[in-house]
């Protein structure tokens, strides 16, 4: 009860915030041989298509992104320079995916998860979630957006925390609870339930985002390398968590600075560089070819060959 009434003194002081925000082409195809799905790649519209029609099933569109542009302007009014932030981008990904944003600081992940959660508008294109169109006077239910460093009241416990931002849902109050219990479980919180969040590691106040993520049953989940940098998305817990979250046919978006830690878990990695979506570099069969021939081993042991010359 206690937590209850700090949480309502929040929500009727001056300092009340906003909590989370519940806002590659690559066709899957059957092979008609191996009755196995093969993924084509058709750059540089970067639209990915999910159509698998093996068992005469087809995935779901989630997101659908069509020439979205986005350009700031820096300097005064009189002297203002144009930086563009994203530039034509077009993507499509697939209900119940787990898709890695990658890209350099400054490339403009945050600015497209930004728009593609609602928050920040585009200077042009469309996007749509789950076949309804994000404008300025409407954005689908069920986003949810985490940015990389969440703000917390710090003098709040983890479960306050959690109830606190759950209020701002229209849940009854047994499902309130029911609901953070479940997203600290998720996570692995529930130990830390009674913590308060200045005492937590820099990990553990990731997993309070993730979990923040989850209330409210969200359709898509945006993530602004929220579980990155401190190994979280090498962890098998949390490997596990996205891993049901996908089979729930939640769609996960998870944006990271390289794809190293993207690579164990996502499906798709989407690469912007300047605002733009570039294709992946592929390796050709020559060059893999004179890599294996450069790292040859010879055919008879090193002393055999010593001893001959």
């Amino acid at each position: 009860m206690g937590g209850v009434r700090k949480i309502d003194r929040l929500k009727k002081s001056r300092h009340y915030t906003v909590p989370c925000i519940r806002v590659p082409v690559i066709i899957a195809r059957c092979n008609a041989f191996t009755g196995q799905p093969t993924i084509a790649h058709r750059w540089p519209s970067i639209a990915i298509l999910f159509a698998h029609v093996c068992g005469g099933s087809t995935v779901q569109l989630a997101l659908s992104v069509r020439g979205l542009n986005k350009t700031y302007q820096s300097g005064a009014r009189s002297r203002a320079i144009a930086i563009p932030a994203l530039r034509d981008v077009s993507v499509d990904i697939g209900a119940g995916e787990i898709v890695g944003l990658v890209g350099r600081p400054g490339a403009g992940k945050s600015t497209l998860l930004l728009c593609l959660a609602g928050l920040l508008k585009p200077d042009g294109g469309t996007i749509n979630w789950f076949g309804e169109q994000v404008t300025g006077h409407h954005v689908p239910p069920g986003l949810a957006y985490v940015p990389q460093r969440a703000g917390y009241y710090s003098f709040l416990t983890v479960r306050e925390a959690l109830e606190y931002y759950a209020t701002l849902h229209d849940l009854s109050t047994a499902n309130r609870v029911a609901q953070v219990e479940a997203a600290m479980k998720e996570v692995c919180l529930h130990i830390h339930a009674t913590r308060r969040v200045s005492t937590l590691s820099p990990s553990l106040v990731q997993r309070l985002g993730l979990a923040q993520s989850l209330i409210g049953s969200p359709r898509a989940i945006l993530l602004d390398e929220t579980l990155s940098g401190e190994g979280l998305l090498f962890d098998h817990d949390i490997i596990s968590v996205l891993t049901r979250l996908t089979r729930r046919g939640i769609t996960i978006i998870l944006a990271a600075p390289n794809p190293v830690e993207l690579h164990r878990i996502a499906a798709g990695i989407i690469n912007i560089v300047e605002g733009r979506v570039v294709a992946p570099q592929v390796e050709s069969a020559a060059s893999r070819d004179s890599s294996q021939a450069e790292f040859e081993l010879p055919s008879r042991p090193p002393r055999l060959v010593a001893e001959q010359s």
